[in-house]
């Protein structure tokens, strides 16, 4: 019995993916499906892609495709993505849309707003990874939606060996709504004395040069992305894995997860998947920067027999197992 094709977007892009998710999302679809572009070739534009991968898959797996109108030539990859959708429709073939976030990070304007409408109506199965964002969509989707806790994968790494230790550490690419920026700002009206390390790339001049003029003696920025072996051993030595995100289109986070997985104690505001799991009690969450400095100021409380059993509990493969039987109700 020959496989259903499936086509995973986005494909990989100039430098590859930047996270791991799409790589794992994509090894575990091989349980049951044929998938396009195992190779996870560079692509030259992700809407393009998308155009000429609508006239050969069964199944589409679509994540972030509203934030294509964001990309280099916007416009044009916007066009391409309307018209990949309107093929794919045509040739009714199913659709399943990964709700990441409510709006996209960069903003949203008519065309992200267009394509998200479209989804909405098109999509045979809509997976969000927080119950937030399902509970959003869900009011409208024409079709399926699903709470799925986002999968963790175990990494079994040897820890780095670090002198650096610190109450809180703040690591992945920095970008405005991470509100590393305001945190720090809150620090300095507090004239806290906590001792904070950020390790992450940030790609944005401005607000790199903002944040390093916000460090001190007790604040330490590296702007740099780090090896999860590294990430693994600078969590040993601190209190709290800290994302103190801003705004409202914060959904689910891989940082998150990684954290998890990778042995931290992770802190994050009161919403979105943050809420979701402190829920499984395996992430400690605020309402606001008063709690939050309260938390702070504690010591870390680390259940390691809960973070293991969550990790084993949402596998990739138990989330390919979930796919794929709920694909057969489409």
């Amino acid at each position: 019995m020959n496989k259903c094709r499936v086509y995973y977007y986005p494909p990989a892009s100039k430098g590859g993916y930047a996270n791991p998710y799409s790589i794992n999302y994509k090894k575990v679809l091989e349980r049951y499906f044929e998938v396009l572009d195992r190779e996870n070739r560079p692509s030259f534009a992700l809407g393009l892609s998308f155009l000429l991968n609508a006239f050969r898959a069964d199944i589409y797996i679509i994540n972030w495709l509203e934030s294509v109108v964001f990309l280099s030539m916007g416009r044009m990859q916007y066009i391409f993505a309307r018209l990949g959708l309107w093929i794919i429709k045509r040739r009714k073939k199913k659709i399943v849309w990964m709700f990441h976030n409510i709006h996209p990070h960069q903003g949203e304007n008519a065309s992200s707003r267009k394509i998200q409408s479209i989804l909405y109506d098109s999509a045979d199965l809509v997976i969000s990874h927080s119950w937030e964002a399902a509970a959003f969509a869900k009011n409208k989707a024409k079709g399926q939606v699903l709470y799925v806790c986002h999968p963790v994968k175990p990494l079994h790494i040897k820890p780095m060996k670090t002198t650096v230790n610190s109450d809180v550490l703040m690591w992945g690419a920095i970008s405005p709504y991470k509100g590393v920026e305001e945190f720090l700002h809150e620090v300095r009206k507090r004239n806290s004395d906590l001792s904070i390390h950020i390790v992450g790339k940030c790609n944005e001049p401005l607000l790199a040069e903002s944040i390093q003029k916000l460090c001190g003696k007790n604040v330490l920025f590296e702007n740099r992305r780090a090896s999860f072996e590294e990430l693994a051993g600078l969590m040993q030595h601190s209190k709290y894995v800290l994302f103190p995100y801003t705004g409202d289109c914060v959904s689910s986070s891989g940082a998150l997860i990684d954290t998890i997985a990778l042995g931290g104690c992770p802190i994050g505001p009161n919403k979105g998947a943050f809420k979701d799991l402190a829920e499984e009690g395996v992430c400690t969450v605020y309402q606001d920067y008063d709690e939050l400095f309260s938390i702070l100021g504690k010591p870390s409380h680390f259940n390691n027999s809960k973070m293991t059993e969550f990790s084993a509990r949402n596998s990739w493969d138990a989330f390919a197992d979930i796919l794929y039987k709920n694909l057969q109700k489409c």
